[in-house]
Parts: structure tokens; C-alpha cells; sequence
């Protein structure tokens, strides 16, 4: 009767991956993805710097870079390298409108946060997007991550911070990130204990570097920085 059924979804119902572009499988896809390609998108495969989520571990604590300027955020962790297929889903979601990825790529980010060993957030808060990019591209996808994350532990999901302007950093460099995150993110509602700071890819640290200092200035105790993805040669920012 399955087999059936799916022959019959396929000649009525055709879809395809988004990520592959190969035929959808009755069973094992999620979201419009093929289970292959849930699979591809792997996790990191080694440990990570519990301090800055970076590569460059030591067996005893955090890398030698934190060590000797320890970044503005408590803890940063994230599910996998921005590369291959992971980085084909957070692209779907973040400009291609695939809004329905935010579901099961939150479900990673809650895993990364546990194998973290994190406590349980007193708060959920998303970076904010600049309106103009909100208005044309209908959501923010750290948000939409964020209340995932939030509906899963059972924390309250806090717009604690702003955006002004229509600044972008992208294509920035190092220094001109830092000067402009710093006039950037503003708070619009404080927060208290430990903060959970959602985005979906950590690739400098500015934007968190400065959420975490906007974050710190209304009321929070500790801020944990969660992305879906981190980029394999990120350049840190403390």
C-alpha cells in the first residue's frame, strides 16, 4: 500500500529537493529536502573552542585566543561549517525564501546548545535585521531560529534588541564591521540571567561581539551566541 501510495504522489504530486534538485522520496524528506541531503549537512567533526565555537582547541579550556582576549560573549557554539550542503540550506532560508528550514535547522541549533553543556536560557533573543531587508525579504531568519529554539526549551522569545538604519555588513572589513556594529544594535527591551543570542552564521564575530555588549547594557548576566553554522575561516573578533 505505501509503495503504491508514493507512485501515486510522484505521477500526481512531482517535487523535487530544493538543495539536490533530485525527485522527493515518499519517506525521509523534511521541509522539501531529501533525507540525503539532511545527512550531508553534517556537524562539526572535531571540538570546538567552547569560548569563540573556533577550530583551534587545546585540551585543557579554551584556545590560546580567547585565552589572551577573551570575546565579549559568555559561550558560542554552532551546528556545523558554513560549506557543502549546510551551507546550500542556510542560503535557501536566508535568501531564497525557504522559510519552512527555519523548523529543523532549530532543531540543530538546540542540539549544538546541549552538547554545549549550556543551561537553559532565561531568554531567547534573535539578531535583528534592518527594516528595508525585512520589508523585501518578508521575515528574519535568525528570528524565525530563534522562536524554534525558544518553543523547544521553553524560554521566552525577547525582542531585546534594534537595528537602525539600513546598515549591512557584508563585504566589510574587519575594522569597518567593528565601528559600524557598535552604532548599530541598540536595546528595546531589557533581559535578565543568561541569554541566548540566535543568528544563523558566525563568520568575524562583530555582529555578536555587539549584540552581546548591547545585550550586556540591558541587563544580561551572561549571553550564549548560537548559529547554525560557522564559517570554516572565520576571522575572530573579541
Amino acid at each position: 500500500m505505501a509503495s503504491l501510495a508514493e507512485a501515486l504522489a510522484q505521477t500526481f504530486l512531482p517535487s523535487t529537493c530544493a538543495a539536490c534538485g533530485e525527485a522527493l522520496p515518499w519517506q525521509g524528506s523534511d521541509s522539501g529536502i531529501c533525507a540525503a541531503c539532511w545527512r550531508a549537512a553534517a556537524p562539526h567533526p572535531h571540538p570546538r573552542c567552547p569560548r569563540c565555537g573556533g577550530a583551534d582547541v587545546t585540551e585543557d579550556g579554551p584556545c590560546l585566543g580567547c585565552r589572551a582576549e577573551p570575546p565579549r560573549w559568555t559561550a558560542a557554539a554552532s551546528w556545523g561549517p558554513y560549506s557543502g550542503r549546510l551551507r546550500d540550506l542556510v542560503l535557501l532560508l536566508k535568501t531564497g525564501g525557504r522559510d519552512e528550514l527555519a523548523a529543523p535547522l532549530a532543531g540543530h541549533l538546540v542540539t549544538a546548545a546541549r552538547s554545549a553543556g549550556w543551561p537553559r536560557p532565561d531568554a531567547v533573543v534573535a539578531v535583528p535585521m534592518p527594516p528595508w531587508r525585512r520589508l523585501r525579504r518578508g521575515y528574519n531568519q535568525a528570528e524565525l531560529l530563534a522562536r524554534g529554539v525558544a518553543r523547544s526549551l521553553r524560554a521566552p522569545l525577547v525582542a531585546a534588541l534594534t537595528r537602525r538604519g539600513g546598515h549591512t555588513q557584508v563585504g566589510l572589513a574587519r575594522t569597518e564591521r567593528l565601528r559600524l556594529g557598535a552604532r548599530v544594535f541598540r536595546v528595546r527591551r531589557r533581559v535578565t540571567g543568561s541569554v541566548f543570542l540566535i543568528d544563523d552564521v558566525l563568520t568575524t564575530g562583530a555582529t555578536a561581539a555587539a549584540c552581546a555588549r548591547a545585550l550586556a547594557n540591558a541587563g544580561a548576566r551572561e549571553v550564549y551566541v548560537l548559529t547554525v553554522a560557522t564559517t570554516p575561516r572565520s576571522g575572530r573578533i573579541p
